[in-house]
């Protein structure tokens, strides 16, 4: 009997090591017999009986080990870990919200039709958009590229400002319906500048450009002397431009005028200095042609250089604009002898494709009205000769320099060398 009590035992005692081997195998537990190893567990103090049931059940002499203990705890910590894994997925479902950053990129898209303003990125560009205008007319564009000559500097020098003042009279006197919205565009601008965009508007040739200046006074309350003086007549517009007293600017406008428009108007216009210019029947440059005396004719060296200014300007453009010799040879029978002669010499110089020789020839024309303006004992100082001169390089001598890109010649074509203007000896 007792020994068949001892057996009993030692079946039971194996049947609770087996379950804790079969939950760490991977077994599936029985879960009718998950109650049964609690039981024994407290009967199981001999270590006689535990380790020979993993090895050989007959062999009663096994060192004692691991007690049943630590195996039975083994059951629970995978099951915890199956609860850690079944908590971890919605962790991921609140990591998708995270990625909305789309009210950011959609407000900075909000913001880009700004940009438009600054679509000339360079002073090339502009000059480039220019020169094509008459081409592919943009008037929408024109109020950003008027800020664009104000960011590169144009309006600070007064060829420069004048070129671009004609240029915007052009576009707003070819646009009569869009010219007002134009206009309102065109500002902020500071003070000083704020003269390109008044004198623009009144050699525009608009029948309404009075109004529009009244209309616009109160954007520029500092320049209301000037809007003054084109209200009341006491400043001359485009086309009446006095061209004997510091001319040169006015051709710069004229020319404008004339790369907006295609209008003849202020090409005929320059042709009328031409009456100043040195010609190739000359041997030398004779300033009883102009005027009878120094002292009769303070203006005489502001002539010259006007004179020289249109003849080589004429020929240059139309060295590229070939339309322009049709009009040189329709007006060449109809001027004066004094404007034709020198106009026929640009035809040729055009049509030879030869506008260097008249763009030597008029300066050297200038430098010899220097040098007998500083010998004459009634004339100016040097250097209010050489700031006279000055007016007339800046354009005759652009070319010479590599800066004549000729669509926008003279002041436009030596824009980018500031340089260009200080050639005075």
């Amino acid at each position: 009997m007792r020994l068949h009590a001892l057996l009993a035992l030692a079946a039971f005692g194996v049947l609770g090591l087996t379950l804790p081997c079969a939950a760490q195998t991977g077994a599936p537990p029985r879960t009718g017999t998950m109650s049964v190893p609690k039981q024994p567990v407290p009967q199981l103090q001999s270590p006689q009986l535990l380790a020979p049931p993993q090895l050989q059940p007959s062999s009663p002499a096994p060192s004692p080990q691991a007690s049943p203990a630590p195996a039975v705890q083994a059951v629970t910590p995978p099951t915890e870990v199956k609860i850690e894994t079944y908590t971890r997925p919605p962790e991921k479902v609140q990591a998708e919200p995270a990625a909305l950053p789309s009210p950011p990129i959609t407000t900075d898209q909000a913001q880009a039709p700004p940009e438009p303003q600054g679509a000339f990125t360079s002073p090339d560009q502009l000059m480039d958009w220019i020169s094509n205008y008459r081409d592919h007319k943009e008037p929408a564009r024109v109020p950003a590229a008027v800020h664009a000559m104000k960011d590169y500097g144009l309006f600070g020098d007064e060829e420069k400002a004048w070129f671009c003042t004609g240029f915007i009279a052009g576009v707003l006197g070819a646009n009569p319906k869009d010219g007002p919205g134009m206009i309102s565009k065109m500002f902020p601008m500071p003070d000083k500048e704020q003269a390109v965009i008044i004198r623009a508007i009144a050699y525009s040739g608009r029948p309404d450009w009075r109004e529009l200046l009244e209309k616009n006074t109160s954007k520029m309350k500092l320049r209301r002397p000037l809007i003054d003086d084109f209200l009341a007549g006491k400043r001359p517009t485009l086309m009446t431009l006095p061209l004997d007293h510091g001319g040169s600017p006015g051709i710069y406008a004229l020319w404008g005028y004339y790369v907006a428009t295609g209008q003849h108007e202020p090409v005929v216009r320059i042709m009328e200095a031409l009456r100043w210019s040195k010609t190739k029947a000359d041997s030398g440059f004779s300033f009883r042609k102009v005027f009878s005396g120094w002292g009769s004719d303070p203006s005489a060296v502001e002539k010259i250089t006007t004179g020289g200014t249109a003849k080589w300007t004429l020929a240059s453009y139309a060295e590229r604009d070939r339309e322009l010799l049709a009009l040189y040879r329709a007006e060449s029978g109809r001027q004066p002898e004094e404007i034709a002669i020198p106009l026929k010499d640009v035809i040729e110089a055009a049509e030879n494709f030869e506008s260097e020789k008249v763009r030597k020839d008029q300066f050297g024309a200038i430098d010899d009205a220097q040098r007998q303006k500083l010998s004459n004992e009634a004339g100016m100082t040097k250097g209010a000769t050489a700031g006279s001169i000055a007016i007339a390089t800046g354009c005759v001598a652009a070319s010479a320099l590599g800066q004549a890109y000729i669509a926008l010649p003279c002041v436009i074509g030596g824009a980018l060398y500031t340089g260009a203007v200080k050639l005075a000896h």
